[in-house]
């Protein structure tokens, strides 16, 4: 792309050197004419004797030879005119793309950076659970640290965990959290109206997308104007939400495989066995 815009900026330094040229050359042509109209009546001298055909007076001569200056003028004026709006015409559609141009190249800025920030925010995610949640208050912790990302990236005043059984609808576990003293108004959302997608007034949400669990993790927001970044990043959310759940509650943590050490300030755990 930043060839392309050299290209182009070439492009319209060249039609506005021939722009320039071109007046240049008319300029000089009218300062030429000018001359040679106020200087005819000394080219003429005296009258024109033609074979056969009798005398042509002085100021016949000169008026005839001034006509014929000022015709070409008027020619030039008009080539001058037909030229100059060709390349005008060009430069503006030059100054158009060039213009498009520099907004593509902006907008590939302002997306990638866009995309640097949103690869930050995921790996901010994921990096700062060094370890699997191995008990209640672990997990806990991890719904803890993942809503408050949610709250800063969505820019809202509460945010609701939930994960589900779709098929009987049953809630298995639920977390909300809130900025400060702000209240949290939709603790009433139907399990069904979050399996079946419908729409819930002044809200956004958004699920987890794998399709081969008995379970489903939702994030509920109160915004409906998120923008696509942001819902990539809660997306991703809600997948780190649902994949911990799982990892807490398999088989391989009640045989007690993981070290117990804490979720986030690694401290060894004296607890052994099962949660």
């Amino acid at each position: 792309m930043n060839k392309d815009k050299e290209s182009e900026h070439q492009h319209h330094r060249d039609v506005q050197k021939k722009i320039r040229l071109l007046q240049t050359v008319y300029l000089a042509g009218l300062i030429l004419l000018f001359f040679l109209v106020v200087l005819t009546p000394y080219f003429i001298q005296g009258n024109f004797q033609l074979k056969n055909r009798g005398i042509i007076r002085e100021e016949i001569a000169e008026g005839a030879v001034i006509a014929l200056l000022l015709v070409v003028g008027y020619l030039a004026s008009i080539v001058h005119k037909k030229e100059f709006d060709k390349y005008q015409e060009k430069l503006s559609e030059l100054t158009t793309r060039k213009f498009d141009l520099e907004n593509r190249l902006n907008d590939a800025f302002s997306y990638i950076g866009e995309v640097n920030v949103q690869l930050l925010e995921i790996k901010s995610v994921f990096s700062a659970l060094q370890k699997y949640p191995e008990s209640k208050k672990d997990f806990r912790s991890v719904l803890l640290f993942l809503a408050r990302k949610a709250l800063v990236i969505a820019n809202v005043d509460w945010v609701m965990f939930r994960i589900i059984n779709p098929e009987s609808l049953r809630t298995i576990q639920e977390y909300s959290e809130t900025r400060g003293s702000a209240l949290l108004l939709k603790h009433n959302i139907s399990n069904r109206a979050l399996v079946v997608r419908e729409a819930i007034a002044d809200c956004s949400v958004m699920g987890s997308e794998q399709e081969n669990l008995t379970i489903k993790a939702f994030c509920i927001l109160p915004s409906e104007n998120l923008t696509e970044n942001q819902k990539i990043l809660i997306r991703a959310i809600v997948s780190e939400l649902e994949m911990l759940f799982i990892i807490f509650n398999s088989e391989y943590n009640r045989k007690g495989y993981l070290k117990r050490q804490d979720v986030f300030t690694g401290t060894a755990s004296k607890k052994k066995g099962s949660q």
